[in-house]
């Protein structure tokens, strides 16, 4: 792509291209999905946090008037009902036992929602009462009651295998991750100072301003869903698993998506949704409340202890880090973010000795899984915290503590990943000048901090493909499997493909996502939607730009290498043009037809 004054469309202050659907409220959310004969469905939840299930039974609710189907644990049998991010340990309902306060028990369609909601309460449930761990220190105590009685077998997510070691099977440890460089008991032994903090961090929740919400048709010989996910691609294989069927037979449409930050990463309540349906042989949608969201997923909690040694010139020497992830009652994608935590605990400074432990840890509470960040937060207020206490013990400026330790651009970040590309130091240097860090304070009761953090975005496992599809009258269809969750990756892979085939923006829109035909994408996340896809879609513009340019060089006599794309229109050296729809026109011998580019 051109240098950054070359560019007409990229970097220009444009509206967004769904900002008119969105503020006059056209724009549709799954919760806005109708489709004939839909049920309504909602979800019985344990009211105890450690139980075993002794009874479940739906005759009751079953035989009261509106009542389509009742789903309980014995229904599942037909089914690989277990599924997961990382590990396979959660069940569409509750099976042997419940985990945690909102445990799915069973679920309800009926011809509305008020009759669903009723008849929940005909649905005879009996729990044996089971000692709890509510947090991690209890959930590490010798002898602690398991969250998981039997050893999970181990899992992939994003091309990771993960699985807890040998030794913390019986344990409520479900994954271990271990990272060292140097010698961090030489590097301590070289330090002047050391310093030991533990830090903790609490539960948060998204909050999103949609809550989850699925509609799904489960047919004879399909399956259809209309997800608020970002994550269409691997929803869809998880279903495939569940239902044993191949991908083709299951669809995933996502609509516009209210907010996401992580939550609706993997697979939440569409499992249960798409089994209800199947149960009940009709469309179902479930629309959870926000308090339902809450109980489905947040980020994790965690508990940080870290020993740094700092030399007599206060560089930074060596730091010895142990971190425990709060996963919850089900690992979800525990065992991905405390990875990630277990190196970026160290920050984005020049160490050259460390060593980390991370753990990921069950507990009967809310599963934990992606949230915006993906392990760096816990990790980031915890050393920022210690460098200012440090810095504060030492009596050093806190600026100048991090300025004489901050990695350079090009120096290593962490093993197999990308050096680092920026500089830190600039950036720091500006905030600080920004709020008047020098000036002295005037005020009463006001202070001001600053710290400094390095997070890995793009993902380290992204398999992502778009197509552009040019019409016979020049205009463009984007399909991209990125998800529009509000972050403007509409409007910003839009003006991608506009800058590279010389079009106006709204000569481009974008394709409804459907995994029928929407080209594969690993998952919107991790900061990714125009670092990864937007290449991708750069990529596919550049290859159906190859294949006009043949056309016009034919049209034009021209070298197609000299051509230059504007306005909807191909020009030579000299001046003459041509139409986008006057070459697919005469291409393909009349006003019909379309060229596809593909990129990846």
């Amino acid at each position: 792509m051109r240098t950054s004054q070359a560019l007409k469309v990229v970097g220009g202050r444009l509206p967004r291209v769904d900002g008119e659907e969105k503020v006059t409220g056209k724009a549709l959310y799954t919760s806005d999905v109708e489709l004939p004969g839909m049920a309504y469905g909602k979800i019985l939840r344990s009211p105890f946090p450690h139980a075993r299930l002794l009874k479940v039974d739906g005759r009751k609710a079953e035989r009261l008037p509106g009542v389509i189907a009742v789903l309980t644990r014995e229904d599942l049998g037909e089914l690989d009902f277990y599924y997961g991010a990382a590990y396979k340990d959660q069940s569409i309902v509750a099976v042997d036992k419940v985990r945690y306060v909102g445990d799915p028990v069973a679920a309800v369609a009926a011809v509305d929602e008020a009759t669903a909601e009723g008849a929940l309460t005909l649905i005879e449930a009996e729990y044996e009462e089971l000692p709890v761990v509510a947090s991690i220190d209890e959930a590490l105590q010798p002898n602690a009651p398991l969250v998981h009685e039997s050893s999970i077998a181990g899992g992939e997510l994003h091309g990771y295998h993960y699985q807890a070691p040998k030794e913390f099977r019986g344990t409520n440890v479900c994954y271990r991750f271990h990272y060292a460089k140097g010698d961090v008991d030489e590097g301590f032994k070289k330090s002047a100072h050391i310093f030991e903090d533990t830090f903790t961090f609490p539960r948060v929740q998204h909050y999103s301003m949609e809550s989850h919400v699925t509609v799904a048709h489960v047919e004879a010989d399909r399956i259809t869903l209309w997800a608020s996910t970002q994550d269409p691609f691997t929803l869809r294989e998880h279903i495939a698993e569940i239902f044993r069927v191949p991908l083709n037979k299951v669809r995933v449409i996502v609509p516009y998506v209210g907010g996401g930050y992580g939550g609706k990463l993997s697979v939440k309540a569409e499992p249960l949704t798409a089994a209800l349906s199947w149960k009940a042989r009709c469309p179902v949608k479930v629309a959870l409340s926000i308090e339902e969201s809450f109980k489905t997923v947040t980020r994790h909690p965690a508990r940080c202890r870290i020993k740094t040694g700092v030399g007599r010139d206060g560089r930074l020497m060596a730091r010895e880090c142990e971190i425990y992830m709060d996963t919850g009652a089900y690992a979800d994608a525990g065992p991905r973010v405390t990875q990630k935590a277990g190196y970026r605990c160290f920050g984005p400074y020049r160490i050259p000795h460390m060593s980390t432990n991370a753990y990921t840890v069950y507990t009967n509470t809310a599963p934990a899984g992606a949230f915006r960040g993906f392990g760096t937060l816990q990790v980031t207020w915890a050393y920022e915290s210690q460098m200012d206490i440090i810095a504060e013990r030492l009596g050093m400026d806190a600026l100048d503590f991090r300025l004489k330790n901050l990695l350079k651009k090009g120096e290593e970040y962490t093993p197999g990943d990308t050096p680092v590309d920026c500089d830190l130091k600039e950036g720091l240097l500006r905030a600080a000048r920004a709020i008047g860090w020098k000036r002295k304070k005037t005020k009463a009761n006001t202070g001001k901090g600053l710290s400094c953090c390095m997070k890995d975005g793009g993902g380290t496992y992204k398999v992502a493909a778009a197509a552009v599809k040019m019409n016979c009258d020049g205009s463009v269809v984007l399909l991209t499997g990125t998800v529009e969750i509000g972050q403007g990756a509409r409007t910003a892979l839009s003006q991608v493909v506009a800058e590279e085939l010389g079009l106006s923006l709204d000569r481009v829109i974008v394709a409804q996502l459907d995994t029928d035909v929407t080209p594969y994408d690993a998952a919107t996340n991790a900061s990714s939607s125009m670092v990864v896809m937007g290449l991708s879609a750069q990529r596919a513009a550049q290859d159906l730009k190859r294949q006009i340019a043949k056309l016009a060089a034919r049209e034009l006599k021209s070298d197609a290498s000299r051509l230059k794309f504007k306005n909807s229109k191909v020009y030579d050296s000299k001046g003459q043009s041509v139409s986008f729809e006057r070459l697919l026109t005469g291409h393909f011998g009349a006003k019909g037809g379309e060229m596809v580019g593909r990129g990846s």
